[in-house]
């Protein structure tokens, strides 16, 4: 016939098994994985989906060296079936070609850089257009070895050695429309 210490150590036992699993029952959930989503990645590429939250999607992208950022996150978009998304990235690169919007003349002032420059803001949106598949806008901030900078609108950059993303898919999409008085595609939102 058990003891009465043997009654106390499977009451206090029983006790422990029944707080553990209320304990369990309790914890706050571990952040829940995102939807096994493959991102389609084009060539100098490699894309992760990192959360999802509602309909929206934010992936990582890491750029290899030599591949041309402009033209890659647009591949990455249209691949995507993206219809709307902002971004921001920092990284290297070997040149650039910067620019300003002159709304007198209606065109971009262009300025081609040929350097190891540091991109210490790589910032844009996509929202498609008629013309352009992806729609992609994007500003871009460099610093050379001497410290100074530049940055304008982009339209090309070849990455050396890394560029890294952060891409937010919208479930919502956006377009640009022509405007006539600046002559050039500006958002609708």
């Amino acid at each position: 016939m058990p003891n009465r210490m043997t009654h106390i150590a499977l009451a206090v036992g029983a006790a422990a098994c029944v707080a553990t699993s209320i304990a369990l029952a309790v914890q706050p959930a571990s952040p829940q994985r995102p939807a096994d989503e493959t991102p389609i990645e084009p060539p100098g590429v490699r894309a992760k989906l990192i959360g999802q939250t509602g309909g929206s999607r934010t992936y990582e992208l890491v750029l290899a060296p030599g591949t041309e950022a402009v033209g890659a996150v647009s591949d990455f978009v249209v691949a995507n079936h993206i219809q709307s998304a902002h971004f921001e990235g920092l990284g290297a690169c070997t040149d650039a070609v910067l620019a300003y919007y002159d709304p007198a003349s209606h065109a971009y002032r262009k300025t081609a850089y040929k350097d190891q420059m540091e991109i210490v803001s790589f910032i844009g949106d996509v929202a498609p257009t008629p013309r352009d598949g992806a729609g992609l806008h994007v500003h871009m901030g460099v610093a050379f070895a001497d410290g100074t900078m530049h940055g304008g609108h982009l339209f090309e950059t070849h990455v050396s050695p890394t560029m890294e993303l952060e891409l937010t898919a919208s479930a919502v999409a956006v377009q640009r429309e022509f405007d006539e008085a600046f002559k050039a595609w500006l958002l609708k939102p």
